[in-house]
Formats: structure tokens, C-alpha cells, sequence
């Protein structure tokens, strides 16, 4: 298959109702950033209809910022559905993963949370993960609620006794 580069006018562009991508706001913002500084320097995917295939996401952030162009790949035929069904998921989908050595070892990690890295995926910030307490119970059946309103009178003068402790009344 043969694609070719065309400029379009981007309210020719449709979007595939199948596309299962969503955008967060924070993830618009940074796109916006992106776009805003370097353009559109990745084409999007149409079908010969003019359905977006693969930058629903681009387009939808180009359309808000103003522009009346983009640049699309255009397939020499059309394709048919389950072609769009097939390239529309591997288009978001055959991606890699991050080498976080290599990432570590040459960005600044300043410039790499401006570029849109959270620091969660850059493993900055966790907390040590606290031991967990070891707590102990008593579970008491009563065969009245008079007999239950008593004991919790009871157990409320004892309780506070004791540091950390609580209890839970059930009727």
C-alpha cells in the first residue's frame, strides 16, 4: 500500500466513531505545548472518506487552537473497515516503553516533567511504604439491644483507656 502526503482543510476531517483514545486535560495541555512549539511534524492517518484513522487527539487540539490545515497521509485505495479496525489500534498501540536509566542518565528531570512526564512515571516522590500495623479484635454477641447499650457504656469508660484503640458498635 502506498500513502501520500496531502495539506487538507481540516473541517473535511471526520472522526472514527470506533476510535477507543481519550485525551485527559492535563495530557491537551501538554499536546497544545507540543504543537504550539514544534508544529505538526506528524502527520495524521485518514481513509480516502477523509476518517481520521490514527490523531483523533491532534486534531480535535488543532481545531482549538485555530488552524484550518493539517497535514494527512492519504492511502492510495480505501481501506475497508477492518483494516481501519486493525490500523486504527496499532496506530495507538505498537508503541515501546521507556528506558528509565537512559532517560535518567541523560535529561534533566526538570525539563523531563515540563516535556509532560508526571512524577509518578519517573518513580520521584514515593513515599516508603509504612509497615503495616498489626491490630487485634474482639467480636462480642449480644442477645438484646438493651444488653448491647449497656455494654457500650461500659466499653466507652474502658476504651479510652488505651492508646489507638476503638470500637464498633453493630445492632
Amino acid at each position: 500500500m502506498e500513502w501520500t502526503e496531502q495539506l487538507v482543510d481540516i473541517d473535511k476531517l471526520k472522526f472514527y466513531e470506533k476510535n477507543p483514545r481519550s485525551l485527559s486535560e492535563k495530557d491537551e495541555r501538554e499536546l497544545r505545548k507540543s504543537l504550539t512549539k514544534f508544529g505538526q511534524c506528524e502527520p495524521i492517518v485518514i481513509n480516502e472518506d477523509y476518517t481520521i484513522i490514527g490523531g483523533h487527539q491532534r486534531v480535535r487540539t488543532m481545531r482549538g487552537m485555530g488552524l484550518q490545515t493539517v497535514i494527512v497521509h492519504l492511502p492510495s485505495r480505501m481501506l475497508n473497515e477492518r483494516e481501519v479496525e486493525e490500523l486504527n489500534i496499532r496506530l495507538n498501540k505498537n508503541s515501546g516503553s521507556w528506558d528509565f536509566d537512559v532517560l535518567a542518565n541523560s535529561w534533566d528531570v526538570i525539563d523531563l516533567l515540563d516535556w509532560g512526564f508526571t512524577e509518578d512515571e519517573l518513580g520521584l516522590g514515593e513515599e516508603e511504604e509504612k509497615p503495616k500495623k498489626e491490630s487485634y479484635g474482639i467480636n462480642i454477641k449480644l442477645e438484646s439491644k438493651y444488653d448491647v447499650i449497656d455494654l457500650e457504656n461500659k466499653l466507652s469508660h474502658i476504651i479510652d483507656g488505651y492508646q489507638g484503640a476503638s470500637y464498633k458498635v453493630k445492632m
